[in-house]
């Protein structure tokens, strides 16, 4: 009986240690997560607000331009691609280009530049003149085609042209091309480099290295570095 008495008298007077001790540590509690809360006051910060706002309409903004970029570049291309397959104008250069350089014949530059300044002898036969008039007609066919692929190659480096799509619709095409006439772009690079520099430079990243033609001749040659 005693023992128990004892016990029991133990215990409450540890509930009653442990209770004061509780009170006495509720202010430094209280204060502790005063100062916690403070963290976050209770009306926005107008400069952290501001700051926020305008972050977010930094990432809208490039992600709408880069979006309407995208969009503009894919129009463009798409109005391309279909100019060159509907274009009756566009079919008739190709046509004028084969009637003096077909394709899968390579083009010097002493070649190009005697067709485009064939002149028939005075007096000649309509024979003659006509022959004459269609090397010259030729030859700037072909010149005016390689113009439009630079075109193209420059649309590209510029940002107006999707590359991934005029790769897919026309890198065989163009590459026949420019492998045809490498010396003749060579010839000319030789007066002066800047002489289709765009084309070169996405012929280098398109055209396939060991390729061949239909025939099993080497195509998609680099263009040679004359002296």
């Amino acid at each position: 009986m005693i023992a128990r008495t004892f016990l029991f008298l133990l215990g409450a007077l540890f509930a009653c240690t442990l209770c004061i001790f509780l009170l006495m540590l509720m202010p430094l509690a209280s204060a502790s997560l005063s100062s916690f809360f403070a963290i976050f006051p209770n009306e926005p910060n107008p400069l952290l607000s501001a700051t926020g706002t305008v972050i977010a309409a930094i990432l809208v903004f490039r992600y709408s331009a880069r979006a309407a970029n995208l969009v503009r570049r894919r129009r463009n291309t798409t109005t391309v691609l279909m100019e060159m397959q509907q274009s009756p104008e566009f079919l008739d250069i190709i046509e004028k280009r084969r009637a003096h350089f077909p394709d899968s014949t390579d083009v010097s530059f002493d070649d190009w530049n005697r067709a485009r300044k064939a002149i028939p002898p005075p007096g000649a036969a309509s024979a003659i003149i006509k022959e004459h008039k269609a090397k010259r007609d030729s030859a700037l066919a072909l010149t005016t085609l390689l113009n439009h692929y630079e075109s193209l190659a420059a649309g590209i480096t510029e940002g107006d042209l999707e590359e991934r799509m005029l790769k897919k619709a026309l890198r065989s095409i163009m590459c026949n091309l420019v492998d045809d006439s490498r010396h003749m772009i060579a010839g000319m690079q030789r007066m002066n480099p800047n002489n289709y520099a765009h084309l070169t430079a996405l012929y280098g990243q398109w055209r396939k290295h060991n390729a061949c033609d239909i025939n099993g001749d080497p195509n998609e040659r680099p263009i040679p570095r004359e002296s």
